[in-house]
């Protein structure tokens, strides 16, 4: 198995687990924090989209955020700069309440880019350090950039299952 070929399967694996987590959500349940310094789900998978946007488009291809190009940040209301990293106690109870079916878009435009560009590379291109001013991006490759983000796709999963487990107990 090349590297190309585990990273997508685990993206592909990873994307199923995240529709069996959020399946059948209520528009409260998507809302719901167990306590105000907390994220709520329909945030967390925002969050996750989100990042994987900023890497993949700002990071790997230099090219304008999905979030930004297909208006979404004009559309919810959100600065099209942010992320979520690091949003105030203030910033996470006034996140908007967006539907499912829209954040489902955005993540899946998200995830497609990043697999059309997945398939573009050679074993050496995970190697390439693309230019970076971002103290955070400094020093990785597009290797690295696949890394952390299959580490950070992965501990919001867990967030979110988390969450839905308090709300219906396991698997509910």
């Amino acid at each position: 198995m090349d590297v190309r070929q585990l990273i997508e399967e685990t993206l592909l694996e990873m994307e199923g687990d995240l529709e069996r987590s959020l399946d059948g959500l209520t528009p409260e349940e998507l809302a719901w924090c167990p306590n105000k310094d907390a994220n709520a789900n329909g945030f967390s998978f925002w969050h996750l989209s989100r990042a994987e946007d900023v890497w993949v488009s700002g990071f790997a291809l230099q090219q304008p955020n999905v979030f930004e190009r297909d208006d979404w940040a004009e559309k919810w209301n959100i600065p099209a700069q942010d992320t979520g990293f690091g949003y105030s106690r203030e910033q996470l109870a006034s996140f908007p309440n967006i539907p499912l079916d829209e954040l489902w878009k955005y993540h899946r435009a998200v995830r497609q880019q990043s697999l059309d560009y997945l398939k573009t590379l050679s074993p050496r291109d995970f190697d390439y350090m693309p230019p970076a001013e971002h103290p955070r991006r400094k020093g990785y490759t597009i290797g690295r950039m696949f890394g952390h983000l299959l580490s950070e796709i992965g501990q919001h999963l867990g967030h979110i299952r988390y969450l839905r487990g308090l709300q219906r107990g396991i698997d509910q």
